[in-house]
């Protein structure tokens, strides 16, 4: 399911939604969180966002592990595996902190609320929730950054 569409890896048609995807996904839960003016208008947007984030992080990561499968068997004999390595031990985290990242944003979304339809249940917890979101989004930027570097690391090593 992972692994081929139409002929073409789908690591290779995903990714580049991961690579763009995640840093506006992220970009809109930390300005959901520090300007709650904005919340109305980046409620859904960043609900989205993070759902896409998380959805698209998984599949690079499943159809990362087929691709790898298929390249050790097809080109064992011209394919760095310490770099390879490096990539996926990275799109691993990846995957993890996208996925945490979507569920703690979705939290968020949730239960910090625009400011006049605040609820009870107070600000500590918005506090919380939102400190909680920024640190993910950072961890998910980073880790996908990371990843991507090191996977175009090991695709062009040696061709430029």
């Amino acid at each position: 399911m992972f692994d081929i569409i139409l002929g073409l890896p789908v690591h290779a048609l995903v990714i580049h939604a991961v690579v763009v995807l995640v840093p506006l996904a992220t970009l809109s839960a930390i300005a959901y969180v520090v300007r709650p003016a904005w919340r109305r208008v980046l409620r859904w947007p960043t609900a989205v966002g993070a759902v896409i984030a998380g959805g698209t992080a998984f599949v690079a990561a499943e159809s990362g592990e087929a691709l790898l499968r298929r390249v050790s068997q097809v080109r064992a004999g011209t394919t760095n595996f310490e770099l390879l390595t490096t990539h996926t031990e990275w799109g691993t985290r990846a995957r993890l902190f996208c996925l945490v990242f979507m569920v703690l944003t979705l939290l968020c979304l949730w239960f910090a609320r625009p400011p006049q339809e605040e609820s009870p249940r107070g600000h500590a917890l918005d506090m919380l929730l939102g400190t909680l979101v920024v640190l993910s989004a950072a961890a998910a930027l980073v880790t996908v950054v990371i990843a991507g570097h090191a996977g175009s690391t090991v695709v062009w090593t040696g061709l430029a």
